[in-house]
């Protein structure tokens, strides 16, 4: 089971926040249950909203990140920054994402029909034009030979 990568990212949150009393200043639980939800000696695991808060303050999803791989699944960002090439990458996320959901729904009866077929076709064709852009702007940064500004310094 699972549990004990979350029970890892959630100490790992707090730690970040600044410790116990620190992460208890974001969160509508105590340090005794913060405390709780990271020791493998304990049954209690963090509840959701709690570790929206703490990876929020962490300003990384770990504890969301260690429940979504407990269940099969990884978290892809939505947002990747400002510029041409920043929006090429999101819009490869999303893309790539379609054809994966979609891929999983055509496989689920085990079957798969021409009209099945050809919508993975149209969501692959997809996501290898997105990734050839991307691949070109490489490219095009290659031959030039130095680094390209994808994005303003914050």
């Amino acid at each position: 089971m699972p549990i004990p990568s979350i029970k890892t990212a959630t100490k790992e949150a707090v730690k970040r926040c600044g410790g116990l009393d620190a992460a208890a200043c974001v969160v509508r639980v105590g340090k005794s249950n913060l405390s709780d939800y990271g020791n493998r000696d304990r049954p209690h695991i963090v509840p959701v909203d709690v570790a929206i808060m703490l990876d929020l303050c962490a300003q990384a999803p770990l504890i969301l990140s260690a429940m979504a791989h407990a269940e099969g699944y990884m978290l892809v960002p939505t947002q990747f920054g400002e510029g041409h090439l920043p929006r090429d990458m999101q819009r490869f996320t999303e893309e790539t994402s379609d054809a994966i959901r979609k891929g999983f729904e055509i496989l689920e009866d085990g079957v798969v029909d021409v009209h099945e077929a050809q919508a993975m076709l149209a969501h692959m064709q997809r996501v290898k034009s997105v990734a050839e852009h991307i691949a070109a702007g490489m490219t095009k940064i290659i031959a030039g030979t130095r680094p390209h500004i994808v994005a303003a310094s914050a």
